[in-house]
């Protein structure tokens, strides 16, 4: 009976991981709130708070988390 080498079979296993591994050929996800990028960061500059945006997207047909509002906001703060 052979000895088992739990570092060989690791080692064999990711090699073979690596092989089925499709490469990633889609872009980034964008989110429904970047339709509304420029109005959302102005309303946000103009001191809307996270709920008072989230009820705007809403009369826009959109329903989200206000968690969502605050996270999309995080990110494109910097960027807008």
């Amino acid at each position: 009976m052979s000895e088992f080498d739990a570092q060989s079979i690791t080692a064999r296993l990711k090699a073979e991981s690596r092989i089925r591994r499709k490469p990633r050929t889609y872009a980034k996800r964008r989110s429904l709130l970047d339709n509304y990028k420029f109005e959302l960061l102005q309303l946000d500059q103009a001191g809307c708070n996270g709920s008072e945006l989230q009820r705007w997207v809403a009369e826009k047909g959109i329903k989200i988390q206000r968690s969502t509002v605050h996270r999309w906001l995080q990110r494109n703060r910097q960027c807008g």
